[in-house]
């Protein structure tokens, strides 16, 4: 049967543009909620497990939008067949997952490998409808899931069930609503991979290079773990909860950040860098107030968050909210370079930064343990935003993006490789989040 056509977008650039923040601020209000209960219902060490299953969820649902979504978005007509590929994606990713938490013996670990193939149906058909569908869909979505997820942290704080179950009721309710979505667009929902040799090597270098690079924070706690134990993780974890208000709005803030840079294409290459500047002093002074606000926090506010875990999350909270802010350049010098279309200069920054990750965090935490951790991710974030940004201040200067594109659509311009899809795609629903530079 011959894959139906998506409906073409009804919805203004602007109207769209605003409901995909909409989409992402009721996603991320939903998880801080779920973090929050979490940390305040379980023992340091549940709350590593926690952190630990949650970032397999996040890689799980990253691949899938790298190797299948992003592709899906520049075609626009595959999006129904697909969603075999995602699926295919998910079950594989579940079963390891699943298979890992049972003998590890983690509940928190075994139901996102359960749930993990219906969660990344989830995000692929909100991403289909806010990018090229009905951004309402997601909007559905989204209010379906934090309403459930709101009762379930009810449930928790009122002592009525504990947190795995919490966790349980999120993450296998989140799949259930992606599978009916998907059902409900007649989506193709048995695992499968049709599609043919250079879709298939686009999509394995896509996937690579999301494994290099935002892959590696995941890589980085996992190997946390093996070296230092759940407790470290679960104390980046209550401390990243509590400032979990902070990297909502920063997100929010990034998302505005790549339009922002678009709009001075046709300028000079100085007058592109004041402008990065201008933004960046912009967004960083904006949330500054806020981010020192979480980390002087009375601990009467604090106990009544995290309960016994904000003793050893308070200490972090400096370092981590250091963490929070040093996203904001590397965010811009990012967002930079892809609108320069320097993809090949992209990954190779992301690679190497990525590949720093895992050793230097594994070291901050076996030697200082929590503090050493959060200390070695302030460390990777300031190394990070000179990177990204000089690299980009480097690129304008050069002048080399003052020249017209020579090699067409389909690739960057400067270095004949070919444009990844969320490059490609110029709409104004393209989304970047801090935490997707910050994790490189």
């Amino acid at each position: 049967m011959a894959d139906p056509q998506p409906a073409r977008p009804v919805t203004a650039p602007r109207a769209r543009a605003l409901l995909a923040l909409l989409v992402g601020g009721l996603s991320s209000g939903g998880n801080f909620l779920l973090a929050v209960t979490v940390a305040r219902l379980e023992s340091i060490g549940g709350v590593g497990q926690f952190a630990l299953a949650f970032s397999f969820y996040v890689l799980g649902s990253g691949l899938v939008r790298s190797m299948v979504t992003d592709m899906v978005l520049v075609a626009e007509s595959t999006a129904a067949s697909a969603a075999r590929r995602a699926t295919l994606l998910g079950t594989v990713s579940g079963l390891a997952l699943g298979t890992v938490g049972m003998a590890y013996g983690s509940p928190y670990l075994a139901v996102a490998g359960l749930a993990l193939p219906g969660l990344v149906l989830f995000d692929y058909t909100k991403a289909i409808a806010v990018g090229i569908g009905t951004p309402t869909r997601a909007i559905g979505q989204e209010i379906a899931w934090t309403a459930l997820t709101g009762a379930a942290a009810l449930a928790g704080w009122l002592r009525l069930i504990d947190a795995p179950v919490v966790f349980a009721v999120w993450a296998l309710g989140g799949g259930v609503i992606g599978v009916v979505a998907a059902a409900r667009q007649r989506y193709a929902l048995l695992p499968g991979w049709r599609a043919d040799r250079a879709q298939t090597r686009v999509a394995l270098g896509f996937g690579t290079q999301f494994l290099l690079t935002t892959g590696s924070a995941q890589l980085a706690l996992t190997a946390v773990v093996a070296f230092a134990g759940t407790a470290v993780v679960g104390a980046l974890s209550a401390g990243r909860t509590v400032l979990g208000p902070v990297n909502l709005v920063l997100a929010m803030a990034a998302t505005l950040i790549l339009p922002r840079l678009a709009r001075d294409r046709a300028e000079s290459g100085v007058a592109r860098r004041r402008s990065a500047v201008r933004l960046m002093l912009l967004v960083t002074g904006g949330v500054l107030p806020m981010a020192a606000g979480v980390a002087l926090l009375p601990d009467t506010v604090g106990t009544a968050l995290l309960g016994d875990n904000w003793a050893v999350a308070r200490s972090l909270l400096p370092l981590l909210a250091v963490e929070s802010l040093l996203a904001v350049p590397a965010a811009i010098g990012f967002a930079g370079l892809r609108i320069e279309r320097a993809s090949r200069r992209a990954i190779v920054l992301g690679v190497v930064l990525g590949t720093l990750r895992v050793p230097v965090v594994v070291a901050g935490a076996v030697l200082l343990g929590a503090t050493g951790a959060a200390g070695a991710l302030a460390l990777l974030a300031l190394v990070s935003a000179v990177a990204w940004v000089g690299s980009y201040f480097l690129l304008l200067r050069k002048g080399a993006v003052d020249r017209p594109d020579r090699a067409g659509p389909g690739s960057d311009g400067r270095d004949g490789q070919p444009m990844a899809p969320s490059a490609a795609r110029t709409r104004s629903t393209t989304v970047l989040t801090a935490d997707s530079v910050s994790s490189t």
